[in-house]
């Protein structure tokens, strides 16, 4: 189904084409996946409002049981951009002490929440904040140990750009690159001094830009996983032409990475030396 090799400290995967949902063992609505051994189910009630992990957002929890390991154990997280709550879920599996769920959406918010009860996860341990990161100011002193993330990396177009659950979950800003700057404007106010920031960067949203950023931050970069697979067009329909139409002006750019209709996902974490 699929093959990985180690090249230069970081896991390659590679998806095989037009295979949706390659690392689920269901689809679309409801999934199950594993984590430190333990099955997890994300349930979404309505896929129109709620985006349903993708591939993309499940390569960074398969990419945190490579050696060496990361664990959320007994760590304050923040999941930004919390979807359907794929990484809340994960973290409060694996014994984090405190998972923040950010995200605009409220539908995505309820969705997290259940998600946490369904798996029978301590609910006093999550908080669920309706709010944009920019807008979002945590009590001074308060660090997390953690900040994950799985931005929107696909370029808007009034050809398809809306409002409903689904686009903002995918749609980046004119670059696709929106929320990527956002954070890496906020990290070193959010993040503990010995804190780690994980990020499933889409190679359609210039990964080299938000390394460098980050380096002049002082911060030094991993790559944990590079996984191939299918750009996400699916939701896009009869627009799917004019996404890799825009894509494709920025590829000229050098502004994002792919071939044909085949994009990468780096799994990076980023801490201070």
């Amino acid at each position: 189904m699929k093959a990985s090799t180690e090249v230069t400290g970081a896991t390659r995967v590679l998806l095989p084409q037009g295979v949706d949902g390659a690392l689920w063992s269901d689809r679309y609505r409801s999934g199950v996946f594993r984590f430190n051994g333990r099955p997890l189910r994300i349930d979404v009630a309505d896929d129109e409002d709620v985006l349903f992990p993708s591939d993309c957002g499940l390569s960074l929890l398969a990419a945190l049981g490579q050696p060496p390991a990361i664990r959320f154990t007994g760590r304050r997280v923040l999941d930004i951009g919390c979807g359907s709550g794929l990484y809340t879920v994960a973290a409060l599996a694996d014994g984090a002490a405190q998972v923040t769920a950010l995200d605009i959406n409220a539908q995505a918010l309820d969705a997290t929440a259940r998600n946490v009860r369904t798996n029978g996860l301590p609910a006093d341990r999550l908080q669920c904040v309706g709010t944009g990161l920019a807008d979002y100011h945590p009590r001074r002193g308060q660090g997390f140990d953690v900040i994950v993330t799985n931005p929107p990396h696909l370029p808007s177009d009034r050809a398809y750009s809306a409002e409903h659950g689904l686009k903002q979950a995918l749609i980046g800003g004119d670059d696709g690159r929106q929320l990527y700057d956002i954070v890496i404007d906020c990290v070193p106010d959010l993040l503990a001094q010995d804190g780690v920031v994980l990020v499933a960067h889409s190679s359609l949203a210039n990964v080299p830009q938000t390394v460098s950023r980050m380096a002049r931050l002082g911060f030094a970069e991993r790559t944990l996983s590079v996984t191939e697979m299918d750009i996400p067009l699916r939701a896009y329909g009869d627009h799917a032409g004019v996404v890799l139409e825009r894509l494709a002006v920025l590829r000229r750019e050098r502004r994002a990475e792919f071939s044909q209709r085949r994009f990468s996902v780096h799994v990076l974490a980023f801490s201070r030396p």
